[in-house]
């Protein structure tokens, strides 16, 4: 969890704690989740032996919430006019400007303190569900998971709350392959209506998302597709083990747990606005005093804080339905609106990924060919760096993915089935918790009803020869659909289905103004060889034949592009052979100056 790394983070959380009754009502309600109890002081069968650790246990630690909420630094800032959310009682907005103040001395030595006298308890109670969990909670909040893994491993109760307390620790170390295991175990020792809270998505959807999956029956398998589909695209990054985006939300869900029976730093403990709060935007790291909502009384406002920056954290009803039809500005990391958030602890920074790509068929394949480039971005200089290429038909969620390179810049390739994919190319800086991505779907240029179909146009720096092949041409494709006016551009292409016999092909390659305007307002000015803004568009055409003996013919075009001013264009390439109407394929390009 974020509260474990020490993040100079922040999000904004404003709480009018004074107030007893709810300013609104909670967008949805969620079923209360309960963890199997082994000893309570409550419960007379309980020995006095027992029960009195479990007394001093409890007084203990509400004495230090009590000593935290007393040693709260002051809140300095302002509320917003108006709240991003109102959850009950709780006025939410977001503001990375803002960062969460350090932990008082004092507070940091009494949970130490704290957790000694926990720890000394446990030895004498060591089946205690909530001593145990309480030890767990404290030592993830004070930075140290390893020492909450180890106390939730000396649970021996065998039952679920062990496998989430382990499952939680593990999220927080960072380990979410081996969390995302845990969990899964944990879950499937649940009855089934436990199984279905713990997986509900309800308060993390949108409104379209959430009237479909509210018609999916609790336990059914299409509802359970439907949560793992959602969970397979809503990751920061495909090429991560695991699944940290769904431990996170486990890990809320466990957190909320610890918090229910328990102390807290607010004044009236954790209640149904809380849980939504948390389960939407995350834990709290930090907290500050605000102002008292009436002098009269001696309650106060507290502002929390939690991390930043928090993206996003469920893509959008029509990004899950159509995931092969997205583009990039449907993956905006703060596209509204904004239902939930996530901060992943290893994506601090978030870059867009400088790039090209291209796909070419290969039989009932599609090879996907990715260069890219994150010299520019000063996080990535200087340090190691992962990069991987990741794509999955849009249908099923299926990972193929390139060999993973430590290059900077470069060139990755995968292969996946023929047809509509989702694209994530990512690379990481581990070290420098940034990120840099480009995810959209990507479609095989279709010519319907035609026999001789292209692939899509790749770019590459020209090197003294023309590429016969793919294979010739993709190790000096261009890492960006930015070029300078004074280098010539290199456009590789394949065709698909000619005859193996030879047929001409006329081919016309065209670099022309994006905004040239459509037939209605630019025949006119195309029959005159003007684009946009009076530009004159650079074409290159030929006379050609196909490849002799075999169905695929690869073509390669070299192109002056010097005369044409710095701006957006598009390279769009058309090629008539007999029997059939013209094919086109395009590709987007910005010349960026001399």
């Amino acid at each position: 969890m974020a509260a474990s790394r020490n993040f100079a983070y922040r999000a904004a959380l404003a709480v009018a704690a004074s107030l007893a009754t709810a300013l609104a009502l909670p967008r949805a309600q969620a079923q209360i989740i309960r963890s199997p109890r082994t000893a309570d002081s409550a419960d007379s069968t309980v020995p006095d032996t027992m029960r009195r650790p479990i007394e001093q246990a409890r007084r203990i630690q509400a004495a230090f919430e009590q000593f935290r909420r007393a040693h709260l630094p002051a809140f300095r800032g302002g509320k917003p006019g108006v709240c991003d959310e109102q959850v009950g009682r709780f006025c939410y907005w977001y503001d990375e400007r803002a960062t969460a103040p350090p932990e008082q001395p004092e507070v940091t030595e009494h949970r130490r303190q704290l957790l000694a006298s926990l720890d000394s308890l446990a030895r004498l109670v060591p089946r205690d569900d909530w001593i145990l969990g309480q030890r767990v909670r404290y030592y993830v909040e004070e930075g140290k998971p390893a020492s909450a893994l180890t106390a939730a491993k000396s649970c021996t109760t065998g039952t679920w709350w062990c496998d989430v307390l382990a499952g939680y620790s593990l999220h927080s170390l960072g380990e979410y392959e081996q969390a995302d295991s845990v969990y899964s175990g944990a879950i499937a020792k649940m009855m089934p209506r436990e199984q279905c809270d713990w997986r509900d998505l309800s308060l993390l959807l949108d409104p379209e998302a959430l009237q479909q999956y509210r018609r999916l029956p609790c336990g059914s398998q299409q509802r359970r597709d439907y949560e793992d589909r959602t969970w397979w695209y809503a990751r920061t990054l495909y090429m991560m083990h695991g699944n940290d985006s769904r431990t996170e939300h486990f890990a809320r869900v466990t957190l909320a747990l610890l918090l229910r029976d328990a102390a807290t730093p607010h004044q009236f403990g954790f209640d149904d606005d809380e849980r939504e709060l948390m389960l939407r935007f995350g834990p709290s790291i930090a907290w500050m005093r605000g102002s008292s909502s009436d002098p009269r009384k001696r309650s106060f406002d507290i502002i929390s804080h939690e991390p930043v920056p928090a993206y996003r954290y469920i893509p959008a009803n029509f990004v899950l339905n159509n995931p092969a039809t997205s583009d990039s500005a449907d993956w905006r990391l703060q596209l509204p609106p904004v239902i939930a958030r996530y901060a992943p602890p290893y994506a601090k920074v978030v870059r867009p990924l400088e790039h090209q790509k291209a796909m070419f068929r290969r039989g009932d394949s599609a090879l996907v060919v990715l260069a890219y480039d994150t010299k520019a971005f000063p996080e990535f200089s200087g340090t190691q760096v992962q990069a991987q290429l990741t794509v999955s038909p849009g249908d099923v969620p299926r990972t193929f993915a390139s060999l993973r390179s430590s290059q900077p810049a470069g060139i990755v390739t995968a292969k996946a089935p023929w047809g509509p994919l989702i694209m994530s190319a990512e690379v990481a800086a581990p070290a420098r918790d940034a990120v840099a991505r480009a995810r959209y779907g990507i479609q095989p240029p279709y010519a319907v009803g035609a026999r001789v179909s292209l692939s899509d146009l790749l770019f590459y720096k020209p090197y003294g020869t023309f590429p016969s092949t793919a294979d010739e041409a993709i190790p000096h494709a261009l890492p960006t659909e930015r070029v300078a006016a004074s280098e010539k551009l290199g456009v590789f292409w394949e065709a698909y289905d000619t005859d193996p016999n030879g047929e001409r092909m006329l081919i016309t390659l065209r670099v022309a103004p994006e905004d040239e305007g459509e037939p209605s307002g630019g025949f006119l000015r195309r029959a005159i060889g003007l684009g946009g803004k009076g530009i004159v568009p650079v074409t290159v055409s030929v006379q050609d034949m196909s490849a002799l003996g075999k169905p695929l013919s690869p073509r390669a075009l070299e192109v002056d592009i010097s005369t044409l001013p710095k701006g957006a264009y598009v390279v769009h390439l058309e090629i008539e052979v007999a029997g059939q109407y013209v094919i086109r394929a395009d590709h987007r390009i910005e010349i960026v100056g001399p």
